[in-house]
């Protein structure tokens, strides 16, 4: 009962978040029908596992990391009773609404095993949580809010080891680095740079010595490379059977990588950003929402005169690093340059926090608790006007279940609710996960979906839908194979109905 009550406060925080995210999630993705795009695509990789015959895993897809859509079945499994489930991605909203609420917990216990204060630990919490950007992404089903977490999860057993030496710590970071593989491929960088900050702490802080026999360099190497082969053996092994995967299922190890799906073939339809300065200033304009608090922690360091220590340089490279990745990800024209991706310092800034509290002198610890609240809340205020704003915000803005993705959907099941459809889920999504009958449907996680697109007479289909070739939709497999069929239709089908974006030809015998 006492350890109960040491704890209540913290589940008490995390399920008050957790009900706000779920209540604001189901208000904007089911009566405002605001679903962002990458969220969707997770939320239908989900749904292909289960209701795609014959089901199986991997229908969750080889070019998305599957973490996100594998949390998601239990959920979209709820669609065979109620299909918005998985048609108004409520089920993806659950999931970030459970790791929002996860991210609040893990900030507590950390402010609590550093001795800080109770109620100075849940304000800047909760300060950290209903930032209006950091709220909208733990109710949007995007994979950020998964992200944020795992890398809090990371940044304060870091904080921890950093603080107690204790090497259980660096087991749960290096677990954590497999799952946030599975989540977004900026995983990588920032795990290399988690690595570089544990050979920097180990090398040139003084209480690791105590762990060398002797002060030569061979005994610091073995170190090294143990600390090493405890932090990555996870993540390696998690990468490999990735790779594994996309080779045995399609062929190509590196698929995930470099087919029609990918990132880097989307990435030929991204906008030039200009010179280095322009992309520089681009990314500045981004950051500064999310930047205050760690600018501030900067600050600390510099008045403290302790910007040259291993604390400084460690807290700086895991802020810096995945600036860096999207700066040169935008350079080499692989980046959409989505605000999202510049938040990542945020949630990095936000783990450091209950670890420079608990360095600080008893003289400056009042300043700095106070800097720091000034500092969540400015960032809090900016990330709302970047919000609001068309030009910073245009993805968050963008609604992406339009009515066109309604009027297909119906006009399949009143029109055509027995006849086989064939399309490439790449750009149907929506279609798909509205359709009633979804046996009648080809759809890529299709067993004999490839057979169908070389084949569409002699395998039967019916009827078949090509989205618009102007854009992302010459990467449609349908496209792919007849790049004129929506343009000048085929000999062997005939325009049916024409929607906006798509055309539906049904397919002469």
């Amino acid at each position: 009962m006492k350890e109960w009550n040491k704890h209540r406060y913290k589940l008490i925080i995390a399920v008050v978040l957790f009900v706000t995210e779920i209540a604001y999630g189901f208000y904007v993705c089911y009566f405002q029908g605001r679903i962002l795009n990458d969220a969707f695509s997770r939320t239908a990789n989900a749904f292909y596992v289960i209701f795609v015959k014959p089901s199986r895993y991997a229908s969750v897809g080889l070019v998305w990391n599957p973490l996100p859509s594998t949390l998601q079945l239990p959920f979209v499994a709820l669609a065979k009773i109620w299909r918005p489930f998985a048609s108004s991605g409520i089920c993806a909203v659950i999931v970030t609404a459970i790791f929002a609420a996860l991210a609040s917990g893990m900030l507590l216990d950390t402010f609590e095993r550093l001795n800080i204060g109770k109620k100075y630990a849940i304000t800047v919490t909760l300060l950290y949580a209903f930032n209006p950007f950091i709220f909208f992404y733990g109710c949007n089903g995007m994979s950020e809010s998964i992200f944020f977490t795992l890398v809090i999860y990371i940044v304060c057993n870091l904080s921890l080891w950093m603080k107690m030496g204790k090497s259980k710590h660096l087991v749960k970071i290096a677990f954590a680095l497999v799952f946030l593989f599975f989540t977004r491929y900026e995983a990588i960088p920032f795990a290399a740079a988690v690595g570089l900050c544990v050979i920097i702490h180990i090398l040139f802080n003084r209480k690791e010595r105590i762990y060398w026999l002797n002060d030569s360099f061979r005994e610091r190497y073995f170190y090294v490379e143990g600390t090493m082969v405890l932090l990555y053996t996870p993540m390696v092994y998690g990468v490999f059977l990735w790779i594994l995967f996309n080779w045995v299922i399609n062929g190509n190890p590196l698929y995930f990588l470099n087919s029609a799906y990918s990132n880097v073939s989307q990435s030929i339809f991204t906008r030039d950003f200009g010179s280095q300065w322009d992309i520089l200033f681009y990314e500045i304009e981004r950051l500064i929402p999310f930047i205050p608090l760690f600018l501030l922690i900067v600050l600390i360091y510099v008045f403290r005169k302790q910007i040259a220590t291993t604390d400084f340089i460690i807290i700086f490279i895991l802020n810096i690093i995945l600036m860096v990745f999207h700066f040169w990800m935008l350079t080499s024209g692989s980046s959409f340059g989505w605000l999202r991706f510049f938040s990542y310092t945020l949630p990095v800034s936000i783990s450091f926090i209950p670890y420079i509290l608990s360095e600080s002198k008893k003289k400056f610890l009042k300043a700095d608790k106070t800097a720091i609240v000034i500092a969540l809340l400015i960032s809090g205020g900016l990330c709302a006007y970047a919000l609001q704003d068309e030009e910073l915000a245009k993805e968050e803005l963008n609604i992406t279940i339009s009515n066109e993705v309604y009027k297909m959907s119906d006009y399949i099941n009143e029109n055509l609710s027995d006849e086989k459809v064939l399309m490439d889920a790449f750009l149907t999504n929506g279609v798909i996960l509205n359709v009633e009958n979804v046996d009648q449907l080809v759809v890529s996680s299709s067993l004999n979906f490839y057979d169908c697109v070389a084949d569409p007479v002699g395998q039967g289909i019916n009827y078949i839908l090509v989205p618009d070739t102007s854009g992302v939709g010459n990467l449609d497999a349908v496209n792919l194979a007849y790049p004129d069929l929506y343009s000048t239709g085929a000999d062997w089908c005939e325009l049916e109905e024409e929607f906006e974006g798509f055309r539906l030809y049904r397919v002469i015998d």
